[in-house]
């Protein structure tokens, strides 16, 4: 029996997602679930039918769920019993504040992506919640900033399988740059990178100034170690023209389906994944009858590869993560926050997410409004 996938969440990201698994043979089902019943069978409709249109016969279901009502969505997961379950759903899309004037923007910014860890934790910590409560063992995806958000429900004994995206998505950039350097096929480049999700804006232009977070990058060519012929931290870090916000979703929706038909197949494959069993950051991975393993080159041990990514967690404006899952916020990130939208935070206890998460949206919005922009009427359109 093919394996049944659960997708929650399908706004940009998770349709994109589905999209792209809809056309895969090697699933049997998937569960489409998100909270809005007009949205989700819609785009569930329009993936069963633009696969059909291409000659494919997905086998699709949508299920209405609230990941709030943490019981309904563990009674949903055991009904389904998934192979796997993989979440994109976030109260907030990531790309709200570019829709600001660009002085605002910049003035939010300072605080690092970190800031928004509650919006980014809240539906997740339900979710794993629900999936523990539940008593379904599967392997589970976390899509809203598992660099931190993994750590912090491993703390809680929530661990989920890894992430998606984010390390992933600088990985293919390397390797085509290195490869036209060479002047070889990109099949024919190996790329081994262990990075934050913080190094993602220097990788991609996004920053152009500053010291960049630390990372380790290993480029091979045929097994032989290429990184210093073509230059691999200039490679890294050079710039590539590619649009903004949610087209990007492209780009991880296909990181993310690579990962998902490796792990549901029992193929074996060599990728990156942030988050692998609750790690910080990301790393080289192997996938093999289903299981994720950090794959590390012989010269860099866990411990090296953890360190990095701990050290590249202030660059995000993340302090630290506390044994019980707590999280400490850089002083710059906590002062920016507090002299642009009013929100205070230095710790962020498990227990206060929701709400943080709830008044971090709301003087958010308020922000946006001061400056002539209603997020939510732009996020529709």
């Amino acid at each position: 029996m093919k394996p049944v996938v659960m997708i929650v969440g399908v706004g940009d990201l998770g349709g994109t997602l589905l999209e792209l698994l809809a056309r895969d043979p090697r699933i049997g089902q998937i569960v489409a679930v998100d909270r809005d019943e007009v949205r989700g069978p819609a785009r569930v409709n329009l993936t069963r039918l633009s696969a059909m249109a291409q000659g494919c016969q997905p086998r699709l279901r949508f299920a209405v769920v609230d990941l709030n009502d943490e019981a309904r969505t563990a009674e949903l997961v055991y009904e389904v019993c998934p192979s796997l379950v993989l979440t994109t759903a976030s109260p907030q899309t990531w790309w709200l504040p570019s829709l600001l004037p660009p002085n605002a923007r910049q003035r939010l910014q300072r605080a690092g992506y970190g800031a928004w860890l509650p919006v980014n934790l809240a539906l997740s910590l339900r979710l794993m919640r629900a999936v523990a409560m539940s008593g379904v063992q599967t392997t589970t995806l976390i899509g809203p900033y598992p660099d931190v958000a993994n750590p912090v429900l491993a703390r809680l004994g929530l661990v989920p399988t890894a992430g998606i995206g984010n390390v992933d998505e600088i990985v293919p950039k390397v390797a085509l740059l290195a490869a036209e350097r060479l002047d070889v096929a990109p099949a024919s480049v190996r790329v081994w990178l262990v990075a934050h999700h913080a190094v993602e804006p220097f990788a991609f232009g996004g920053v152009t100034e500053g010291e960049p977070p630390p990372y380790f990058l290993r480029i091979e060519h045929d097994g032989r170690d290429v990184t210093a012929e073509v230059d691999g931290g200039e490679v890294l870090f050079r710039p590539l023209a590619m649009p903004a916000g949610s087209m990007t979703h492209f780009l991880t929706a296909g990181s993310a389906a690579r990962l998902v038909g490796a792990i549901v197949s029992g193929e074996q494959a060599f990728l990156h994944a942030p988050g692998p069993d609750g790690l910080p950051g990301g790393y080289p991975v192997t996938v093999s009858g289903g299981k994720i393993a950090v794959a590390l080159p012989p010269d860099l041990s866990l411990e090296e590869a953890v360190a990095i990514n701990q050290r590249a967690h202030r660059w995000d404006g993340i302090a630290s993560i506390d044994e019980d899952g707590s999280v400490r916020f850089v002083p710059e990130t906590v002062e920016a926050l507090d002299g642009t939208i009013g929100y205070r935070c230095e710790r962020l206890c498990p227990a206060d997410v929701p709400g943080r998460a709830a008044e971090l949206m709301a003087r958010f919005r308020d922000y946006a409004r001061r400056h002539g922009v209603d997020v939510d009427a732009r996020a529709s359109r």
